[in-house]
């Protein structure tokens, strides 16, 4: 081992993701050499950790742990600082803490946070649903969709449909095009699990002109992000919001944080 080179031990009585994350986070600030990072899982008794104990001693190891047992966090840690390796305790300040400022005893129980936290897997599946059901595409899987955003192009259909599903809604979105008619699918939807965006007019176009010059497109040529092709756009969608009975948000300079959270506050999430 180069002399310049630390040993840092992870230590956890369950998988370790915690203490790792934070572990190469703090690693990343050095560089990809200057570490060898090992991680020991489920170390949840003093056999277990005088093993890892032994080892951290003889390569002289730093030792990051997230142990949620107070009895064998401050045995581990005393034990490490007795034989003389640096150790960061990160579970232990907050949840005394929380501990004392909560008046109660933590649940000690190694794992929890992956056991209960449904939620990430939701969200997981949530993304994964929202891509498959982007613009348009997947109308088959319309009624599987917790909500069903639609609304003219550029009006934040997409990025309001990803910032929904990061948040744990399956969210398809439909783009409403006058030569297009909706898929069918879109009218056998619960209207509450349908909302519509509008936006003024000069707004959408001021943000069609932009998009155009991106692409390299001229947008005094482009009927795209003309005043009548706008209008008729809008005059379309609105009427096909009214078919639906859904309820309509105006995004006109609005964040889409903001229209996420007026939304999720009506969806009861």
């Amino acid at each position: 081992m180069s002399p310049d080179l630390v040993e840092l031990y992870v230590v956890s009585d369950f998988t370790g993701e915690t203490a790792e994350h934070v572990a190469r986070a703090a690693v990343s600030q050095f560089g990809p050499d200057a570490v060898n990072l090992v991680r020991f899982r489920y170390v949840s008794d003093e056999e277990r950790g005088l093993e890892v104990l032994k080892a951290a001693k003889d390569r002289n190891a730093v030792l990051v742990c997230t142990l949620v047992d107070h009895s064998l966090r401050r045995w581990f840690v005393k034990k490490a600082q007795e034989q003389g390796n640096e150790v960061v305790d990160i579970l232990g300040p907050i949840l005394e803490i929380l501990g004392r400022r909560l008046n109660r005893q933590p649940l000690e129980t190694p794992g929890l946070l992956r056991r209960m936290d449904e939620e990430y897997f939701r969200r997981v599946k949530a993304i994964e649903f929202a891509i498959r059901c982007d613009d348009g595409r997947s109308p088959e899987m319309l009624d599987q969709a917790e909500l069903v955003v639609v609304g003219v192009s550029r009006t934040s259909k997409t990025p309001l449909s990803m910032y929904l599903a990061h948040k744990g809604v399956a969210t398809a979105n439909v783009p409403l095009v006058p030569e297009a008619e909706p898929p069918a699918e879109l009218f056998k939807i619960p209207a509450e699990r349908v909302v519509g965006l509008v936006i003024a007019p000069e707004k959408l176009i001021q943000i069609r002109r932009e998009r155009l010059k991106v692409l390299g497109l001229d947008a005094d040529v482009s009927s795209y992000a003309q005043w009548e092709r706008v209008e008729e756009e809008l005059s379309f969608a609105k009427s096909i919001m009214r078919r639906i009975g859904c309820r309509v948000f105006d995004v006109t300079n609005r964040a889409i944080e903001e229209t996420a959270q007026e939304i999720l506050d009506y969806i009861g999430k």
